[in-house]
């Protein structure tokens, strides 16, 4: 489903609690765990437009709507490692904030999401992510696009993507070093401190504020070299 779908958020609701009841080896949206109303008129509504069939047991996919509740449960989980770890937001925020990107990011921004976080397998509570197209280019796993810089081995150049201060006055204290997003910096050791070079200028950082400083790891030797 995608972000111009014509369909509710009521709808592609239902089809990511069916998702989850499927997993929990449920087949109605009560076996999701979920407390959640479900409207009747949105099952109607997607029975009468073939993704979903009632059977027996409850309810069931059609090819198609297994299709766009995988792509809809893909968006949220996704959503939720790049909001949950890497930018630090609290479990109950990023998860309200993953239910309404579910409905919203499109494809292309999804596999950038996805490739940008390394292809992850899992969300943040343990559910497997449905794979993308990326993934089925990638035949092992990868290390994210952008990593902590204290991921960085010795002697590699990277160019920083962002800095994701756990205390503000970091941000001016590093402005201040030059360490600025964009700033191409080559890591030069990680003991007793951290030390990169940007430019001509090597600056010592501690290990709690490395972490703090998200990088794309570069092909070359780095600046200056």
């Amino acid at each position: 489903m995608t972000p111009q779908s014509r369909f509710s958020s009521e709808c592609e609701n239902v089809l990511v609690l069916l998702w989850s009841a499927r997993e929990c080896g449920g087949s109605s949206l009560g076996d999701a765990g979920n407390s959640q109303r479900v409207s009747q008129a949105a099952v109607d509504e997607l029975v009468a437009d073939g993704l979903l069939v009632r059977n027996e047991g409850g309810l069931d996919f059609t090819p198609r709507g297994r299709a766009q509740a995988e792509q809809l449960v893909r968006r949220h989980r996704l959503a939720e490692v790049l909001l949950q770890e890497v930018l630090e937001v609290r479990p109950k925020r990023a998860e309200l904030d993953a239910c309404l990107w579910e409905h919203v990011i499109s494809a292309e921004v999804t596999d950038t999401i996805c490739t940008f976080l390394g292809h992850p397998r899992h969300c943040p509570h343990g559910r497997p992510i449905p794979p993308g197209r990326c993934c089925s280019l990638t035949f092992h796993t990868v290390t994210p696009l952008v990593q902590p810089l204290t991921s960085l081995h010795v002697g590699a150049s990277a160019r920083i993507t962002f800095i994701a201060p756990r205390v503000h006055r970091r941000l001016d204290r590093l402005a201040a070093l030059g360490i600025v997003p964009g700033t191409a910096v080559v890591l030069k050791q990680k003991s007793p401190s951290y030390v990169v070079r940007a430019d001509q200028t090597e600056v010592a950082i501690e290990e709690a504020v490395a972490r703090d400083i998200f990088v794309r790891e570069l092909a070359d030797a780095g600046p200056g070299e």
